[in-house]
């Protein structure tokens, strides 16, 4: 395995108050993690700043072996919480334009992500239910040949059917070179899938560990301690 994300001790502030503090984990190739906690706890701040959308004010990102910059980004595929679409496109043209927008982009797979996904081409973003859109979003970040999918509340809006569909596909994008850091506070849903666990309240890491490991150990479902720490948090 190789650490595609080293981070040590990174700290994000508004104005004064952190919402990262000392913040450290590692991603290791190969794994899905589940980042998880309740709205509010730093998930979002901690992927944008993964992703260099915010500066930080503390600590430091390793991306892939060498420090943080916006080069960085050719390695990470992110999936925000929000839609990043324009209501004009059709799911045709949200193929094409993430085409031009990133040299990763297999035109093949992206087909190939709409038809498990069950989504038409011709489909116009404004007609979309919120549910269809994070599908459409799935499929365009695991379209890309990145190192690290980032996905930002990726079945926050989805049926359970869906949810099974997307959950399938995250499982089918990774491989022994590229991991998944999927963010959520739908802990029952991401459990079967998770090789490793990052929970986060108040901007502080509360638990780092593989999920293995915590069954072994607790002797507990991931939800169970889940619900268990933050009751004590």
């Amino acid at each position: 395995m190789n650490t595609i994300i080293a981070a040590k001790g990174i700290t994000k502030l508004f104005a004064g108050k952190p919402a990262l503090d000392q913040v450290s984990f590692s991603i290791e190739s190969g794994r899905i993690v589940g980042l998880m906690g309740p709205n509010g706890a730093g998930k979002t701040t901690l992927i944008k700043s993964i992703m260099q959308l915010y500066h930080l004010d503390g600590g430091t990102i390793d991306v892939c072996g060498a420090p943080a910059s916006y080069r960085s980004r050719e390695f990470l595929a992110y999936m925000p919480d929000t839609n990043a679409l324009f209501n004009w496109m059709s799911i045709h043209d949200a193929i094409h334009y993430y085409k031009d927008m990133n040299s990763d982009f297999d035109l093949v797979r992206a087909r190939d992500l709409c038809n498990s996904l069950q989504l038409d081409e011709k489909g116009k973003v404004k007609h979309l239910s919120k549910g269809t859109i994070e599908r459409v979003l799935i499929m365009l970040t695991f379209a890309r040949n990145a190192r690290l999918y980032l996905l930002d509340e990726p079945i926050g809006g989805v049926d359970p059917l869906g949810r099974g569909k997307i959950l399938r596909t995250i499982l089918a994008g990774v491989n022994e070179e590229s991991s998944v850091l999927i963010s959520t506070h739908l802990v029952k849903d991401v459990e079967a899938i998770v090789d490793d666990l990052l929970f986060i309240h108040n901007g502080r890491i509360l638990l780092s560990e593989s999920a293995d490991h915590l069954r072994e150990t607790r002797g507990q479902s991931i939800e169970e301690c889940y619900l268990e720490v933050f009751e004590n948090a």
